[in-house]
C-alpha cells in the first residue's frame, strides 16, 4: 500500500500525544533537559510549514490576504520559541541528559514524522504534479495551518510540564515562561476548523512515485474491477512525462484509441445503470435517473471528441514505430471492458467490443451503483489528464512545425496536411478537455445520489479530493495561456480554432441535440 501524507500526520500526532501524557505524569530533570533539543527541531519543522503557506518575503500587495495574516502572527511567536530553545540548548551543553526517556524520544519522533511529511509535500509543489493543485487549495492550506497549530499546542504542553525541572537546572525562569506562552499562543491563533474534506485531502497526498500495475486476475468481481480501475487511473496520472520529451505520434494515437474504447465502455456502463435504476424504481427517484441520463449523454459527447482526436492522428501522420508501453492505460481499458462484458477474460487484443451483460448483473441494487460511477469518474478524468499531456506535447515549441513537415510525406495517403490538420487536432484535444470537465459534475452528483447514507460521507470526501486536484486553469481557459503553449507557432496554425468555453460546454449540455443518441461502436 502506498504511503501518504496522512501516515506521517497520524504518526506525529500519536507521538506528541504520548509525549504530553508522559510529561504530565512525571518527568525527571535529565529527561527535561534532553527534551530541549528535539523541541527545537519541532519548532524548526513547524516554521518550514508556515513558510510554505505564506513566505516571509511575500510582496506587500499579497500580504492583504487573510491567510497571510493568520500565518504571520504565529510565525513570529514560533520564531521567538525557536530562538529561546536554541539558546537553552547551548546553555545546557555538557549537562547530563536522559535521551532514552519517553518524552524526548516521542518529541523527536514527532519532529521526524512532520519533517518527512514536509519533504513529501514539497515534492508535490512541482506544477507537473496534479496534487500541487490540491495543496494550493485554500481549504487544504488552512488544514496545513491547523496541523501546525495542534502540534504547537501539544509542544507547549510538554514544555509547560518540563518547565519546573528545567528551571532547577539554573535557567532563566522568565524565558521559560515566555517559551511556553509563545508555543501555546501560536497554536491558539493559528487554529481554525477547516472546510469539510480539506483535512482528508491533505492526508491523502501520496508519495510521488508510479506504482507498478498489479497483475490482472483471470476473473474479478465488480468491486475488484472498480478498485483496479481507480488504481490504474492513479497510475496514469502519476506517470509524468519527461519535460521536453520527444513527441511520439504512435503513443498519442494509441492513447486516443484506448480512450475511445474506455469511454465506450464507460458510456455503456452508465446507460446500463440508468436502465437498472428504472427497473428498481420505475415510479420514483426521477431526479437520480435524470442525473444518470445526463452523465451518459455527457460521456457520449466526450467519446465523440476522443474519436475526433484519433481520426485526426490517423489523417495527419503515418508513424510505423511501435508505441511505448502503457501498462496502466492498457489495464484500465481492459478492466473497463470486463466491467460490462459477459466475458470475464475480455482483453484489448480481442479487437472487438465486449458483449454486454445484463443491467442486473452489473448492479443488483442501487447501492452497487456508486462504486461503479466513482470508478468511471476516475477513469474519465485520468484520460483527460492524458489528453492534456498529449496536447502540451503537440503545442510545445517546434513540435507544430515538425508535425507540419512530417505530414507532407503522407499527404497522398491520408489527405489532410498542414495548418488545417493541426488546427483540427488541437481543437479536438481542447474539446476533450472541455466536455470532460462538463460531465464530471454530473458524475459527481450521480455517485453521491446512488450512495447509501453510510457510504455518502466517504464518497463525498473522495470526490472532494478529485475536484481539488483539478487545475482551475483547465476549466476556465482550456490551455489558452501563452505560458503553456508556444504562442508564436501555435497561433499560426490555431488562430481559427473555436475554443469551447465553459459557458459553451454548459449550454451544449442543456441542448437536446444529442438526446436519444445510442452508443456508436468505435472503429478500431
Amino acid at each position: 500500500m502506498a504511503t501518504v501524507f496522512g501516515d506521517f500526520l497520524r504518526e506525529a500526532s500519536e507521538q506528541m500525544n504520548t509525549a504530553v501524557y508522559c510529561a504530565e505524569r512525571s518527568i525527571s530533570g535529565v529527561a527535561a533537559i534532553a527534551t530541549i533539543e528535539p523541541a527545537r527541531r519541532m519548532t524548526t519543522v513547524l516554521l518550514r510549514y508556515l513558510d510554505d503557506l505564506a513566505p516571509e518575503r511575500t510582496p506587500a500587495h499579497e500580504r492583504l490576504s487573510h491567510l497571510w495574516d493568520r500565518v504571520n502572527h504565529p510565525r513570529v511567536l514560533l520564531q521567538e520559541a525557536d530562538v529561546i530553545l536554541r539558546d537553552l540548548d547551548r546553555q545546557l551543553a555538557g549537562r547530563n541528559r536522559n535521551t532514552a526517556h519517553p518524552v524526548p524520544v516521542h518529541v523527536a519522533g514527532a519532529a521526524l514524522a512532520l519533517g518527512t511529511g514536509h519533504d513529501l509535500l514539497k515534492t508535490h509543489y512541482n506544477p507537473r504534479s496534479d496534487w500541487a493543485n490540491a495543496i494550493e487549495d485554500m481549504g487544504v492550506r488552512h488544514a496545513v495551518l491547523d496541523t501546525v497549530a495542534r502540534q504547537a499546542q501539544l509542544l507547549g504542553r510538554v514544555m509547560k510540564a518540563a518547565r519546573a525541572e528545567v528551571r532547577r537546572a539554573g535557567l532563566d525562569s522568565i524565558r521559560l515562561d515566555r517559551l511556553v506562552t509563545a508555543l501555546q499562543t501560536a497554536g491558539d491563533i493559528a487554529f481554525r476548523v477547516t472546510a469539510p474534506g480539506a483535512t482528508e485531502t491533505l492526508a491523502a497526498v501520496p508519495l510521488r512515485v508510479t506504482q507498478p500495475p498489479s497483475k490482472l486476475p483471470a476473473t474479478a468481481s465488480v468491486e475488484q474491477l472498480c478498485a483496479g480501475i481507480i488504481a490504474n487511473a492513479e497510475g496514469i496520472r502519476a506517470a509524468q512525462p519527461e519535460a521536453g520529451g520527444q513527441l511520439s505520434s504512435a503513443d498519442c494515437r494509441r492513447n486516443a484509441t484506448a480512450a475511445v474504447v474506455a469511454l465506450h465502455c464507460a458510456y455503456q456502463a452508465v446507460t446500463m445503470l440508468t436502465r437498472r435504476h428504472t427497473e428498481l424504481h420505475p415510479a420514483r427517484e426521477l431526479l437520480v435517473r435524470r442525473t444518470l441520463r445526463l452523465s451518459a449523454e455527457g460521456l457520449h459527447r466526450v467519446l465523440d471528441r476522443w474519436q475526433a482526436v484519433r481520426h485526426c492522428w490517423q489523417r495527419l501522420l503515418f508513424d510505423q514505430r511501435r508505441p511505448s508501453p502503457a501498462d496502466h492505460l492498457d489495464q484500465m481499458t481492459i478492466r473497463m471492458g470486463r466491467l460490462i462484458s459477459t466475458n470475464p477474460e475480455w482483453t484489448f487484443e480481442l479487437r472487438n467490443l465486449p458483449t454486454l451483460k445484463s443491467p442486473a448483473e452489473l448492479a443488483p441494487t442501487t447501492a452497487d451503483m456508486s462504486q461503479i460511477l466513482l470508478s468511471v469518474r476516475h477513469a474519465v478524468e485520468a484520460l483527460a489528464v492524458l489528453g492534456h499531456r498529449d496536447l502540451a506535447q503537440v503545442t510545445a515549441p517546434g513540435q507544430i512545425e515538425a508535425i507540419h513537415a512530417m505530414s507532407r510525406t503522407t499527404a497522398a495517403v491520408n489527405g489532410q496536411v498542414g495548418a488545417s490538420g493541426v488546427r483540427a487536432l488541437v481543437g479536438a484535444y481542447r474539446d476533450v478537455v472541455g466536455y470532460t470537465n462538463a460531465v464530471l459534475a454530473d458524475l459527481n452528483r450521480a455517485a453521491l445520489d446512488t450512495a447509501t447514507p453510510g457510504e455518502r460521507p466517504s464518497v463525498m470526501v473522495a470526490l472532494s479530493i478529485l475536484d481539488r486536484r483539478r487545475d482551475p486553469a483547465l476549466v476556465s481557459a482550456l490551455f489558452d495561456h501563452t505560458t503553456e503553449v508556444n504562442s508564436t507557432t501555435a497561433s499560426q496554425y490555431t488562430s481559427n480554432i473555436r475554443v469551447a468555453t465553459v459557458g459553451a460546454v454548459t449550454a451544449a449540455l442543456r441542448s437536446n441535440s444529442d438526446s436519444g443518441r445510442q452508443a456508436s461502436k468505435p472503429a478500431r
